[in-house]
């Protein structure tokens, strides 16, 4: 009986990651493109050569020199791309995509300003919205810190308060010294 027990847990748990799977790839292939009117839009990141006049927007330098440009997963989850993988963070953890990710281009001038130098209601009026939470309650902006080894993006929570950093394999939250995106005046 305990064999039994045991063999269908396991079917049921392989059952489960299955779908899981399935619906993350569906998920990532059949994301809703943003309107091409708009001035920050994002783009699969197999496209983001195509569209004439816009650029990668930067979030930031690793210290060995590499550029880290704003990218999201999913269609909802802002992160950063490094080393040619989109890595973001979620409960606690970092993760990346190598693959089936987006990439946030504009066609403005942007810029990083300290959240600590602004009011929160800025934030809702003017910086550059990058997804929202998994069911889609709260809104999420890109945020940056520096960290040890350069300036890393990640998401700002404006339910939470808190800017999120995927690093070190880990998921770093921050209530202050870090900046939010906004379109250049």
């Amino acid at each position: 009986m305990r064999k039994t027990i045991s063999v269908a847990i396991c079917v049921s748990v392989a059952l489960v990651i299955g779908v899981l799977c399935a619906e993350m790839r569906t998920s990532a292939v059949t994301m809703t493109p943003t309107p091409q009117n708009d001035h920050f839009i994002w783009v699969s990141v197999d496209q983001d050569q195509g569209r004439p006049g816009y650029k990668r927007v930067v979030g930031g330098k690793h210290r060995d020199g590499t550029t880290m440009y704003i990218c999201r997963v999913f269609g909802i989850t802002p992160g950063k791309l490094y080393n040619n993988s989109c890595h973001y963070s979620f409960v606690g953890q970092e993760y990346a995509i190598p693959s089936r990710y987006e990439v946030l281009l504009t066609d403005l001038g942007y810029e990083w300003r300290s959240f600590d130098e602004i009011r929160r209601s800025e934030i809702k009026q003017t910086a550059v919205a990058g997804g929202s939470d998994s069911n889609g309650k709260d809104t999420l902006y890109m945020c940056r810190r520096h960290m040890s080894d350069g300036w890393h993006p990640g998401k700002y929570s404006y339910k939470n308060n808190l800017c999120y950093i995927p690093w070190g394999n880990q998921e770093k939250y921050y209530a202050k010294g870090f900046e939010i995106l906004f379109p250049s005046n």
